[in-house]
């Protein structure tokens, strides 16, 4: 329902109010769309800034290789050994820049040696910025040096959180 309100160009408070009616799937659509707008202003009005926001990007949970996360707010990945096989889970690592040709800043690697349902978090200081990205996956290993076995899906995520 549409409600308009002229004035009557006088000294006195008030004027003429008309109202219009609009079809049910146009109401249903404006419902929908207060709705949205109620929610994302609920969202914007409870986060906190971007510089303490914290944003975590993840790997399959029940891949055979293990599981990890990287947590944006303090540039640290935690890995899960997901299975008691003999073998350590390893997150392969590398940073970039997306603006500048994808030039890799720094690599590594976050191991797991501790066995099946122990979490080994690594400690990070990653260059900050909006086109800072950081590329991850797990394997399994045979000791420190082994081949990989069992890759999950690469996860890209950025340092700055999003």
């Amino acid at each position: 329902m549409l409600i308009k309100i002229t004035p009557d160009h006088s000294n006195q408070i008030g004027g003429t109010i008309s109202v219009k009616k609009f079809s049910a799937r146009t109401h249903r659509v404006l419902t929908a769309m207060g709705t949205v707008a109620a929610t994302a202003g609920t969202l914007l009005a409870t986060t906190t800034p971007a510089s303490a926001a914290v944003t975590r990007f993840c790997t399959q949970p029940f891949a055979k290789a293990g599981y990890a996360c990287f947590y944006s707010s303090d540039d640290r990945i935690e890995v899960l050994d997901n299975y008691a096989d003999g073998r350590r889970s390893v997150v392969i690592w590398y940073v970039a820049d997306n603006a500048n040709g994808n030039r890799i800043l720094d690599r590594g690697e976050c191991h797991n040696a501790k066995g099946a349902g122990k979490t080994v978090t690594c400690d990070y200081d990653f260059r900050e910025g909006r086109s800072i990205f950081i590329n991850f996956a797990v394997v399994s290993r045979d000791g420190a040096n082994g081949a990989d076995r069992d890759p999950t899906t690469a996860v890209i995520g950025y340092v700055s959180g999003r």
